[in-house]
């Protein structure tokens, strides 16, 4: 109580402040390693003046004080209170503070903050710190329900941005696929929602935002943690399995997941009409779907020196997919009016599997000055079979495809950052990659479909996001090099990819954000591949392999209060998309054929608002937003409004997180597709010793939610209509138990790494 009466004085405190001065420092414990979230106080005559808390880093900083004399005290659990006098004027950096352990309170003192109040600013990036009650939730999804601007299902593992996005997961910084799910909350810090990610970031294709997890940068003496979890549908047969295990001790650890994903006779509802010249055809169709994704994870790290960290990474994922179409309904001649009954049936196979392993190591030549390595290799392979059959007495078509794909990659990163003056920091590093695909239709007689590339990204980029001042700023710069060979159509390209974010922070309550960035997006394989991928009688799909990649400027302007309980952002983005890779094609014999050209550009307009509020037993989130996309030629007009709403609440043993959310439609060139509100439901109760009960609703407001898309090109037209039968909706019982050993805590540094590339997983046959 008295740690959360103090965050909220201190802000009401910092809501006076007038003057044009700004304190600094830092802290630190006896090993020189940085504490994290240390009270400091600022007393004049004995009144508290001002106060704030330290970062991840041990720094602090606070402006607007009047000048005067003042002792600066510093305070934290389980440590010795330090207090510094000095004399205010202007701009003062206090000399850092070095607490001593007291063990007499960690006997006695239990941690219960809350710090859900305290946001950070910096450029490009807001930082939102835990409460302590999400650090005790079971899993690392459950812990993040309670982040604005994040929509959470923990039941499929997924993490979205309110506007949709699927950000790359970080974890300290560097992204490590799996950990995620074997984390445990109780090391979770702070959350860092990056909108405008820097030129390090830009050598993975398509990252426009990332979510970074802070940890407490901490290891705890020979410890074991682990969970065993099963959810299965109370009406479906879907389900999902977990087993995670974590052993280690201080200066090493090991970990294992398992996990198994399950649909089995899933069943959905489809309607769709085509014409195609002057063919028209409706027809309805039932589809069951099946599908068993396991994934196994292997990882571990150690340090061998205050110095040299190391870890490593190894991944298997198997996921074999049936689905099959019974359809029934009528082709009909146009000019004429002739119509036939028509049925049939389509049938795929598809067995997706992929091998990766990752091997990371980071040499520190000093507290501020790093330099990190990380390999890659990853084998993706795919066998896609895929028949359709469709009779009426105009025609008869029985088409077949039988591809067999596989795809190897090697990749080389070498990141290097050096902080100046404990506020500037330059980093510089490149990203060199090659890959190789082979995609054969075993029935067509034709050649492989072969695509190489080579990659060179080279980045160089500063910022001031440690120091204390109000502007802050990140600027950085990427060279995109690539050369490839795709069905011997060379090509290559060299891009300048920018990143500028500049941050104006008027006090701990208002900032001002102004970004700009460059995005590219190179075509899938898929649009590549000349091959034809449809088993449909009247539409052909083929891919054009002199294709190049389609850019994105984007600017965003954002306004942020951050008042006590209450957080509120407005935003403006505009985007201009150029080189974008659209879908051309021809009608003959009644047959449509769909390919893709790089032409045209569009302009994206982006309003919107996100608001936040705390509550005793939960917070509160609402997102809404609107959005015009201006395009010659398009088919269809209208502008896309979305809304979404997730509440977070919990009493005493229960959890609970409910998450709403409708969009009207949405807009491209030729397309326009629509879907039906949106609403998930999960509660959880966690039982003694270990043992949670949970209980998660899919779409349980709005069970006939159906999912529209409408597209338009030269003498083609099509509409379809789908709808998930067991999933709308869909109610899920789950049991979880959970193993923790607590021991005596001791810091320890600790960095994350690189997954890997799931290319060919999109190769499937239409």
């Amino acid at each position: 109580m008295k740690r959360l009466f103090f965050i909220l004085l201190v802000m009401a405190v910092n809501m006076l402040a007038y003057a044009q001065t700004t304190i600094s420092g830092s802290v630190k414990n006896a090993d020189n390693f940085p504490l994290q979230g240390c009270s400091v106080w600022f007393l004049q005559a004995d009144t508290l003046a001002g106060g704030c808390i330290t970062d991840h880093r041990g720094n602090f900083a606070l402006q607007g004080l009047p000048e005067g004399e003042y002792i600066c005290r510093v305070s934290m659990v389980g440590f010795k209170q330090a207090d510094y006098a000095f004399k205010l004027v202007g701009k003062i950096q206090i000399p850092a503070f070095t607490l001593t352990e007291d063990p007499t309170q960690l006997s006695e003192v239990k941690v219960t903050a809350d710090r859900r109040d305290i946001v950070k600013s910096s450029a490009g990036s807001l930082t939102y710190t835990l409460s302590e009650h999400a650090k005790q939730s079971a899993t690392a999804y459950e812990a993040l329900m309670e982040v604005p601007r994040l929509r959470i299902d923990p039941l499929r593992r997924e993490i979205l941005l309110d506007s949709g996005e699927s950000p790359l997961v970080l974890i300290d910084g560097v992204r490590r696929e799996g950990y995620i799910d074997v984390l445990n909350p109780e090391i979770m810090e702070s959350v860092e929602v990056v909108e405008v990610p820097s030129a390090r970031y830009m050598g993975d294709e398509s990252t426009t935002c990332v979510l970074n997890i802070h940890l407490k940068r901490n290891k705890m003496l020979p410890y074991v943690n682990g969970s065993v979890s099963m959810s299965h549908s109370v009406a479906s047969k879907y389900g999902v399995g977990t087993f995670n295990l974590e052993v280690g001790d201080s200066v090493s650890s090991l970990y294992l997941l398992l996990q198994d994903f399950y649909y089995k006779d899933d069943m959905s509802d489809f309607y769709s009409e085509s014409q195609s010249g002057d063919l028209l055809r409706k027809q309805t169709a039932r589809s069951e779907y099946n599908c068993n994704m396991i994934y196994a994870g292997l990882g571990g790290d150690r340090i061998f020196s205050d110095k040299d960290y190391a870890a490593f990474s190894l991944s298997y994922i198997t996921q074999p997919t049936q689905t099959r179409n019974d359809e029934q309904g009528y082709a009909e001649y146009l000019s004429d009016g002739r119509r036939s009954a028509m049925s049939g049936y389509q049938k795929s196979d598809n067995d997706f599997h992929m091998v990766g392993a990752d091997v990371y190591y980071k040499h520190s030549f000093s507290q501020n000055h790093t330099l990190e390595l990380t390999g890659n290799y990853s084998y993706n392979g795919r066998g896609s079979w895929g028949e359709r059959d469709e009779t009426n007495d105009f025609f008869r078509n029985h088409h077949v495809i039988d591809l067999d794909n596989s795809y190897h990659a090697g990749k080389l990163n070498v990141d290097y950052t050096k902080v100046f003056q404990s506020k500037h920091a330059l980093s510089a590093g490149s990203n060199t990659s090659y890959s190789t695909t082979d995609i054969d239709d075993r029935i067509d007689g034709l050649p492989s479909f072969l695509y190489n590339r080579w990659k060179e990204y080279l980045y160089v980029g500063v910022d001031n996001n440690r120091s204390a001042g109000k502007f802050k700023y990140t600027v950085s710069l990427g060279l995109d090099m690539m050369f490839s060979k795709a069905d011997g159509v060379k090509n290559h390209y060299i891009d300048v990819l920018p990143s500028v974010a500049l941050t104006y922070q008027f006090s701990q309550v208002h900032a001002l954000t102004l970004s700009y960035n460059r995005l590219r997006f190179s075509p899938s394989l898929s649009m590549l591949n000349p091959r034809n991928l449809s088993t449909d009688s009247l539409y052909i799909q083929q891919g054009n392999p002199f294709l190049t990649p389609s850019y994105q400027d984007k600017v965003r302007l954002s306004y942020r209060l951050n008042y006590k309980k209450l957080f509120f952002e407005p935003y403006f983005t505009y985007l201009y998309s150029s080189k974008l890779i659209s879908a051309i094609g021809f009608v003959k014999d009644n047959i449509y054929t769909n390919t893709y050209k790089n032409f045209l550009c569009a302009n994206i307009i982006t309003a919107g608002a996100s608001v936040n509020y705390n509550l005793p037993f939960g917070n509160l989130s609402l997102n809404s937003s609107y959005q015009k996309r201006y395009q010659n030629g398009m088919m269809f007009e209208g502008s896309t409004w979305n809304t979404s709403f997730a509440g977070n609440f919990w009493y005493k043993n229960f959890s609970g997180y409910i998450s709403l959310g409708y969009t009207n439609a949405s807009y491209g060139r030729n397309e326009k597709s629509e879907s039906g509100p949106w609403s998930n439901l999960s509660i959880s109760w966690n039982l003694p010793k270990g043992w949670q009960l949970s209980f998660n609703g899919q779409n349980f407001l709005f069970p006939a939610m159906k999912q529209k898309v409408w597209t338009q090109q030269e003498n083609y037209y099509s509409y379809t209509a789908s709808r998930m039968t067991d999933r709308t909706p869909m109610f899920v019982l789950g049991i979880r138990y959970s193993f923790k050993n607590k021991v005596t805590q001791k810091w320890r540094q600790k960095k994350q790494f690189y997954g890997r590339d799931n290319t060919l997983q999109g190769i499937t046959v239409q």
